[in-house]
């Protein structure tokens, strides 16, 4: 779905960014402490063990989703179920240019969010594996 930025003419998609978004959202330590897991996910392999809850070195859409949901809680700063305004983590166009996304919902952001853990899913088993998480 192509979006218009709201202060500027700059055309750009949210599905091309939510990978991005996604994984910058998991590794945010703070969200690790939103969803009752103290341990820092400053970096991917951190964010990983975090969301793999049941400790089987995998990632289930369910763990995954858990985590994004306590992302989005963490986001939505005043609680109106939106993400919205200064609420939104950076994000760049494809040229690299600052752009304001628009207000986001949580159905939107699961829906986002299961396209980005498919996508990532390279072997269709309904798990990421670390390297897979990691993109390799």
């Amino acid at each position: 779905m192509m979006k218009k930025n709201k202060t500027s003419s700059v055309a750009w998609k949210w599905p091309s960014l939510f990978p991005a978004l996604i994984i910058a959202v998991l590794c945010l330590g703070a969200v690790g402490a939103v969803a009752g897991d103290p341990t820092p996910a400053a970096e991917p392999k951190a964010a990983f063990k975090a969301a793999d809850f049941n400790g089987n070195g995998k990632v289930s859409w369910e763990e995954f989703r858990n985590r994004v949901v306590a992302a989005f809680g963490h986001l939505d700063r005043n609680g109106d179920g939106r993400i919205a305004g200064d609420e939104h983590p950076p994000a760049v166009d494809k040229n690299g240019n600052p752009v304001q996304p628009g207000a986001v919902t949580i159905e939107a952001f699961t829906a986002s969010t299961r396209a980005a853990f498919q996508a990532a899913d390279k072997n269709n088993d309904g798990q990421l594996s670390l390297a897979e998480w990691l993109n390799k």
